[in-house]
Order: structure tokens, then sequence, then C-alpha cells
């Protein structure tokens, strides 16, 4: 068996960065991963795909992670520990395919562009806590909202009003949120409006933008603080620990929230109709696992230990997750049927209850004994969630491009805060009327861009390197087997699961997008959808790079150029592995050199 090195086809050889770090326990990556599953924009379509789904529709998950999440999880942190390197120079395993790791990298801006949105949401209701009374409260918000415009609250409805009539002569009641009123409030041409009217004029919130720039100082004061990956991964470890501590603590007391109870016996009642709701929604929660990148998992596991069990952390992981989206799921449910009591009583009777997770919920905290630290308590648990999300994905863009070009390895502190300045410029395209109410479309954008990327990962691994090589590399690295039915389920089966994640994706995408503005569209397209191009642009530029028939160039940029662990000692044991001494010992040399 030949493997490929850089310095046979005469370009530069990979370089091992020495200053990389390590996590500073194990279980610091599983606590990492398990903060890929905070990104909460998942829920703002809830009500597309989850309010009735349930805990018994949930089960689908489960199949799931038998099927293909566990073992995809598995190939994700093989690529990642195995090579020490981010989500851009693992693909040292086939070079053709590297433009994978650049799409990844695109598709992480475009979440962080967008994300600070949830990170400045809470930030608003949580400086606005401090005050003596809430301005959502039903005792403050008539000192700004005027019911005559013609939007009724909860606070002062009464069940024989009735006061909007359709075309048909059927009556019925909208009642408003206090807390919706007051965040869109924020913006003159979403005060009078039940929904975004697509064809206003673009308006910039100062607000929203001085608590852009608030996250993002926040965020670079946590990279200049903690920037190796040691420092960093305590940081996430406390992080993640205390917002699913502050959860649990939010979750008691929306116990005893008016319906509640029902809300939970909704959430746990099994019904035919929640499986089938789960069989589609659960697809959306497992691409989730991996990171608005794709690639997040890759560049986490990088800093483990090279014989870390990846297997059964992979297993953690992702009962880690669903966990967490089953106590956002049940929060969800009570407050849903918390505003729903408004209604039991009338079938003519709607609440809008927009945004629930991030903007309803503070009204229904507001109607709680100390509402003031209730409303501190919750808000802040979303602020750190948001925090653990955006910190770790621009870790894993640092650690990636630090990994693939060398030259930035002595400029990390210009390129981090470079970066962070850049997003929080970009970002404040979502202080605007039209940002705030139309950046779920690149949410559901990434899902079809995700389908792809696992497909062709599967193909890369699995066929292109090969099931023996891969089988072979993974229990030189674990010192265990790798069981050949996995095999055949990542081969055969789990490829159709992901075709039907693609049609979904392509199908929510679109409908996403006729209701939202131009604008979302192109940057959608220019952050989105124009990067798969990268992977057969960055593929010809490799052909283009070596010597040789079209045939022989193509079979080469396949094959794994300068795939070996990094450590010497694990590095020699790979070479009496795979029986390749004498290329192995020429990239020994080719090493010493550039070091």
């Amino acid at each position: 068996m030949v493997y490929e090195t850089s310095y046979g086809s005469g370009l530069k050889p990979f370089t091992p960065d020495p200053s990389r770090g390590s996590w500073e326990n194990p279980t610091d990556y599983i606590f990492a991963c398990f903060g890929l599953s905070l990104k909460l924009d998942v829920f703002v379509a809830s009500y597309w795909f989850f309010f009735d789904m349930g805990l018994f529709g949930m089960l689908p998950y489960f199949v799931y992670m038998v099927i293909y999440l566990v073992p995809i999880m598995v190939i994700h942190s093989f690529m990642g520990q195995f090579s020490s390197t981010g989500f851009i120079s693992a693909f040292r395993l086939s070079p053709f395919f590297k433009g994978m790791g650049y799409v990844s990298l695109f598709l992480t801006i475009a979440m962080l562009i967008y994300y600070a949105i949830f990170a400045a949401v809470p930030l608003l209701f949580i400086l606005n806590s401090f005050r003596p009374t809430l301005p959502w409260s039903c005792e403050a918000v008539n000192a700004w909202h005027n019911d005559s415009a013609g939007q009724k609250t909860v606070c002062n409805y009464s069940k024989n009003e009735v006061d909007v009539t359709d075309s048909e002569n059927i009556s019925y009641t909208v009642l408003h949120v206090p807390s919706v009123l007051y965040f869109q409030s924020h913006f003159a041409s979403m005060k009078d409006e039940n929904f975004p009217d697509t064809n206003a004029d673009y308006e910039l919130s100062w607000n929203f933008v001085s608590n852009f720039v608030f996250i993002w100082a926040m965020i670079a004061f946590i990279f200049y603080k903690f920037p190796e990956a040691a420092k960093f991964g305590k940081l996430i470890r406390y992080m993640v620990i205390g917002t699913v501590a502050l959860l649990l603590v939010c979750f008691v007391r929306f116990l005893f929230l008016p319906g509640a109870i029902e809300g939970l016996t909704r959430f746990m009642t099994p019904k035919a109709s929640d499986m089938a709701m789960g069989i589609s929604s659960t697809f959306i929660m497992v691409l989730h696992a991996f990171g608005a990148g794709w690639g997040s998992v890759i560049a986490l596991s990088s800093f483990n230990g090279f014989k870390t069990n990846i297997m059964s952390y992979s297993w953690i992981i992702s009962f880690g997750q669903i966990f967490i989206y089953i106590m956002f799921g049940m929060v969800s449910f009570m407050l849903e049927h918390y505003y729903k009591g408004f209604s039991e009583d009338s079938y003519n009777t709607y609440v809008i209850n927009n945004w629930l997770l991030y903007v309803s919920s503070a009204s229904a905290l507001a109607s709680m004994h100390w509402s003031n630290l209730w409303t501190f308590i919750y808000y802040t648990m979303l602020l750190m969630a948001a925090l653990i999300v955006m910190t770790t994905q621009i870790f894993t863009i640092l650690q990636s491009l630090f990994d693939e070009f060398e030259i930035l390895r002595t400029r990390k502190q210009e390129v981090t805060f470079g970066l962070i300045g850049g997003l929080t410029v970009c970002s404040f395209f979502f202080c605007t009327n039209h940002g705030i109410s139309s950046f779920s479309a690149l949410s559901l954008d990434a899902i079809f861009s995700h389908s792809v990327l696992h497909l062709l990962l599967l193909l890369v691994v699995l066929w292109i390197y090969g099931r023996e090589r891969f089988q072979r590399d993974i229990e030189f690295m674990l010192g265990q087997p790798f069981a050949s039915w996995k095999i055949f389920i990542l081969r055969f089966i789990a490829p159709l699961f992901l075709l039907i994640c693609l049609v979904s994706g392509a199908l929510a995408a679109v409908m996403e997008h006729i209701y939202s503005v131009v604008s979302v569209l192109i940057i959608s397209i220019f952050l989105v959808g124009l990067p798969i191009l990268a992977i057969p642009g960055y593929g010809f530029y490799y052909l283009y790079q070596n010597t040789g028939t079209f045939c022989a160039r193509f079979r080469r940029t396949c094959r794994p150029t300068d795939w070996y662990p990094v450590e010497m000692e694990h590095r020699q044991q790979y070479e009496e592995a795979v029986g390749n001494t004498d290329i192995t010992h020429q990239l020994f040399e080719v090493t010493e050199e550039v070091n």
C-alpha cells in the first residue's frame, strides 16, 4: 500500500503545530460537544417542527443514533483525533475533497454573523430586569403601549370581547404578549404589525447595535483571557455545567406556572401523530449534533489524546444532547400551555406568542413572584448558551486556520481579533428590522448543506479512502475493533436517510425564503450556497498542482497525503502497522527539515 506525500509531489508538506495544545481534562471534549446542542435557533422554527412532537415523538432520535448519528460522529472524531488537526487539514485523508473543510468554514461564519441575536435578546431583557417594574409586565405595559392601536394584550383581555372579523364574517380575538410587543417596539416598522412587513424600509435599531457590540466585546475578552485549548476547554466545561444547572432550576420554577402540568402531560403522553411528527423533525436535531459549520466535532476532537475512546464518548455526547433538547422541549411545552390558558374557554381567541423561548417567555416570568430575579436567572441561562455556541465555533475556526496555514501561527492574536472584528461589523445587518425577522432562513439552509457534506464524507472515508483502511486506522488508534455492521450501515443505510434530509432541507429552505427579504436570500447564496462550489473547485486546483496524466493526478489527489499521527511515538507504531517503512521515513526527514 503506497501513501502519497507532499514531498513526493513537489508540494510543501504539512507541518504540525507544536503549540496547539490539548484538553486539560478528557471530558472537556464531551462538554464542548454538549455545547453544540445549545444552538437554539433550531427552536425558532418550533412552530413547524416541535410543538406537536413531544417526548414520544423524540423516540426516532434514538433510532437515528444507532443507524447513523453515533457512527458518523465516530468518523468525525476519528478524523480529528487521528490527524490532530481541524476540519480543513484533516482532509489530508483525501486532499481532492479538502474543499469540504472550506465549506464548513463558510457555514460556521454564516451562523456567527446572525447568531449574536441569540445573545443580544437575552441581554436586552437582563438589562431591563434591574428596573423596579419590568416594562413588559401588566403593571407597566400601559405606560408605553396603547390598546387603541388595535393590539390587545393578555393583560387586559375580557373573554366576552371579540375584535377581528375575517372575510367570512367569523369573529375572533387576537391577543398579544407584552414582551413580544416590547421587543417589536425597538423597530418602528414592527410596532403595529402582527407579522413582519417584508416591504418596509430598512430600519436600524441602535439599541440592538449597542447590545451586539457588548456581546462581541465579551467574546473578544474570552479569547484574550482563554486563548489556549486547556484554558478554553475548562471555561466551556464550567459554562455548560452552569447553563444546564440554571435550565434545571428554571424548569422546576416553571412547573408552578398555570397550565404547566398540562403542558408536561401533553409532552409525555404518547400519540401516533407525535411519532409521525418525530420521524421527520428529529432529522433536524441530528444534523445540529455536529455544530453550525458541520466540521466542529472534527476540530474539537483534534485536542483529544490519541487513544481517547471516541466510541463511548460518541454515545455519551448523543445522549447528552438529546437530554438538553428534551429539557428545552419541556420548557417550551409549559410556556405554550401557559398561553393556551388565555384561550382555552374560547375557540375564537388566538394568542400570538412569537419566538416562545426567547421573547414570549419574559411575560410569563413577569407573572411570577420575584419576577425580576427569575427574569435575570432565565435570560442569563440563555445568554450563556449563546456565548458557548459562538465561542466554540470561533475556536474551531481559528484552530482549523492555524493548522492549515502555517504563516498564521505567528500572528494568532491578530487573526483572532481580526476575525471577531469582521464578524462584529457583518452582524450589524441583523440589527435591522428585516435581519432580525428573517435570520432563520440561514439556519434552515444549513440543513441542506449539512446533508450534502455528510453524504460526501461517507463517500470519502468509506469508499475512496476505503473500508479496510478506515477500520485498520481506527483499530490502531483505539486498540479495539470497529464492528463490520457499523460499516455496513454507514455505507448502505445511512445514505438513504441523509437523502431524505437533503430533500427535506431543500423544501424547508425554499419555504422559509418565500417569506423572507431578498437581502437574506443574497446573503444565503454567498455564505451557504456558493461555498459548496469550493469542493470541486479545490479538487481541480489540487489536480492542477500535480503532474502526470489526468487519471494519475486524480488517483494521487484522492489518496491520503501526509496522513499519519502527529506524535512521533504513534507515528512509528503506525509505520509498523501499515508496513510502509520507506515512505514513512521520508515523512520523518521532511518534517525535521521544515521544523
